[in-house]
């Protein structure tokens, strides 16, 4: 029987773990641990960042979309309908911090805090490695960081960490 990539199902374990992850309490790994004036990530969602309009509540937040699936057949089938596939998922899990001044020209607190957010992320990602049994496995294979003026003083410090996971269906 044909079946379909669970993708969605994979950005929900996404969004999940790391909202278990977002307290001090319930989980080993903390989100938000590190970040300045002890800040708490927001919103942990799963929606393309295109989507969410930039405003000083919404963050520090972390949301996930799918960027790309590759597939290859797997087996020897009488048809390509019944044919078991491999897939290649590429998930961007993107973090990003709100800084609206500066007090120092010698320090960057929205710097340092992308840092700590997009290593605690991977960290928490590190920490289930079937992300729920939605993937047979992932692994996170690149981070990128990224820096958005809004106006003179306020700056979105973004970091989009590459997550690649394999699946068969």
């Amino acid at each position: 029987m044909a079946t379909r990539a669970a993708l969605n199902s994979i950005k929900t374990s996404i969004m999940n773990l790391l909202t278990s992850a977002n307290t001090t309490t319930a989980s080993p790994i903390d989100l938000s641990s590190n970040l300045s004036n002890s800040k708490r990530v927001q919103n942990v969602l799963k929606v393309n960042p295109e989507r969410i309009i930039p405003q000083a509540s919404m963050f520090p937040l972390v949301t996930c979309f799918v960027e790309s699936k590759n597939m290859d057949r797997m087996d020897i089938c009488k048809n390509q309908l019944s044919a078991k596939r491999r897939a290649k998922v590429n998930i961007s899990v993107v973090g990003s911090v709100w800084n609206n001044n500066f007090s120092s020209i010698t320090e960057d607190p929205a710097d340092e805090d992308i840092n700590y957010l997009m290593e605690n992320i991977e960290l928490a990602l590190r920490s289930d490695d079937t992300l729920s049994n939605t993937v047979n496995w992932h692994k996170a294979v690149d981070c990128k960081y990224y820096t958005t003026m809004l106006d003179e003083q306020t700056h979105l410090r973004s970091g989009v960490l590459s997550l690649e996971c394999e699946l068969f269906y």
